[in-house]
């Protein structure tokens, strides 16, 4: 049986020790209009986002989905155990539906029935959170049994602006606002960046991950082997370090938001 990477607790350990999370669940919260009264949560996770929002709009119906027994066990409002391609609830029977950090893991069908469950569900809103402008060949990692490579979030969506944009287009949304999130410095050419100066950290996996292939756990930076390390010469290693002195940079955001209302056509 396909173990589910989503029933590890060191998943949630790792969301909930993670400060931009927490600024993405607070961003989304503010995000959402006023004027609603119920909500679902697809894909919720261990409910980081419908705690907060439930304490902040004690008054709002908030319900989680997910497919995962481990992340529903966390759960104190509502639930129900489904895939986001078949959700168990009524034409739009929630004034706003989310889907935070899922969407990029489906497959092209999965995709689209997924886009079309969320808007028959919707009275009048849908938020959607996903990574922006991701380059998913770059964060594979391998695995240490079978030497699969994987995505090791298991993404395999990539989006930006224009795919925001159009996302519930053919579904009577219109895109009302988008924003990104999570900002941090990065060197620019990264990869070139990486494989000159960190060549071991490349296929290594970030956090927690299992194989889709063999079901093989991986922890924080496995892979595949052991990295070669050299000792550079002095003049080697002061010629690195002062190009790394000098490498520039720039700011780039983990995550794309985007706000989606119903139009009166629909």
């Amino acid at each position: 049986m396909k173990k589910n990477i989503f029933d590890n607790e060191k998943i949630w350990d790792w969301v909930d020790s993670n400060e931009d999370n927490k600024e993405r669940f607070g961003f989304t919260l503010n995000l959402t209009p006023d004027d609603v009264g119920s909500l679902i949560d697809i894909g919720c996770g261990h409910g980081g986002f419908l705690k907060l929002i439930s304490e902040k709009r004690p008054n709002v119906r908030c319900v989680g989905v997910d497919n995962s027994d481990g992340a529903l066990s966390h759960i104190t409002v509502e639930k129900a155990k489904a895939s986001i391609t078949d959700v168990p609830f009524k034409d739009k029977e929630f004034d706003c539906v989310y889907a935070m950090e899922v969407l990029e893991h489906l497959n092209p069908e999965e995709f689209k029935k997924a886009l079309n469950e969320m808007a028959r569900l919707s009275g009048k809103y849908i938020i959607v959170s996903v990574p922006y402008n991701e380059d998913i060949e770059w964060n594979m990692v391998k695995c240490p049994v079978c030497l699969s490579q994987f995505h090791y979030d298991g993404h395999l969506q990539a989006f930006n602006e224009e795919k925001i944009d159009n996302l519930f287009r053919s579904q009577g949304f219109k895109c009302i606002s988008r924003s990104r999130l999570g900002w941090s410095e990065h060197f620019k050419f990264h990869k070139s960046y990486v494989k000159l100066f960190y060549p071991e950290k490349v296929h290594k996996a970030p956090h927690y991950t299992v194989c889709p292939v063999c079901n093989t756990e991986l922890n924080p930076g496995e892979q595949s082997s052991a990295p070669v390390t050299t000792k550079d010469n002095s003049l080697l290693g002061y010629a690195k370090g002062a190009i790394k002195a000098v490498w520039p940079k720039e700011k780039k955001s983990y995550w794309i938001i985007g706000l989606f209302e119903k139009t009166n056509a629909s």
